[in-house]
């Protein structure tokens, strides 16, 4: 356990221990340049038994680098939204709760500044990352991504009215006493939990910070357009129901 203010760093993983093999010592580097009392967690979502072999050869090695860290292994799949709620349920009295993606694309230094900037929002607050391209942050992504980026930001703000610029960044941090005040009211598990998240975040008139970051996207990438499109609009269509059904009153 963590001394002074707790502060848990998820990291879900699914068969995916090459990109976390590569992402894995720049991030601790930069936590144990913050000098905050990061704790990381590597949420294995199901993985092969050859991948958990890699995980648990990636947390020896992070280990050894005198982070601490955590290897939770999550059977049968929870799915992205899933394992990092398990994960942060682990830890029912941390300050603050954050996940990133596993194959890097936002720097662990973005990570660790999105953790800092968060915790001066003070308690009560969410802080995500966005993906805003600027002479500063720069956002490096294909011309499909981009599209179908615009296309489901404006998918949701039609559908439940949720106004953020970008709420499928891979990169949150959240105050343990807000995830805690709306937990109970979180359904989604799949890709689309971000969305759910949001919604109940910004409902609860917590403080509420959107943080540019620079992006660049990855190859190998567990999410398929192609396929995964139709489940997150069938997400988005029962967040909708939920809340026009009074649901998510808090």
């Amino acid at each position: 356990m963590l001394d002074a203010e707790q502060i848990i760093l998820v990291i879900p993983v699914w068969n995916d221990s090459g990109r976390l093999t590569q992402f894995a010592p720049e991030l601790v580097s930069a936590i144990r340049a913050s000098n905050m009392p990061i704790h990381l967690v590597i949420a294995d979502d199901g993985s092969t038994e050859s991948e958990f072999s890699q995980l648990q050869l990636i947390v020896e090695t992070v280990q050894a680098a005198g982070q601490s860290v955590d290897l939770l292994r999550l059977t049968p799949r929870s799915r992205k939204g899933g394992a990092i709620y398990l994960a942060w349920d682990r830890f029912p009295n941390a300050d603050w709760l954050a996940f990133a993606d596993a194959d890097g694309a936002a720097s662990g230094y973005s990570i660790v500044r999105l953790i800092d900037q968060a915790m001066k929002n003070g308690p009560n607050s969410c802080t995500v990352g966005v993906r805003r391209n600027t002479a500063e942050t720069k956002v490096q992504r294909t011309f499909g991504r981009y599209c179908g980026f615009h296309l489901f930001r404006f998918l949701v703000r039609c559908l439940i009215g949720l106004k953020l610029e970008d709420t499928q960044c891979g990169a949150k941090v959240i105050s343990g006493s807000l995830y805690r005040r709306i937990q109970d009211k979180l359904s989604e598990r799949g890709f689309i939990f971000d969305v759910e998240l949001l919604l109940l975040i910004q409902r609860s008139h917590a403080n509420f910070s959107e943080y540019p970051i620079p992006w660049t996207e990855k190859q190998g990438g567990r999410v398929h357009p192609a396929c995964d499109v139709w489940g997150m609009l069938a997400g988005l269509w029962r967040i909708r129901q939920r809340l026009h059904s009074g649901r998510y009153k808090l």
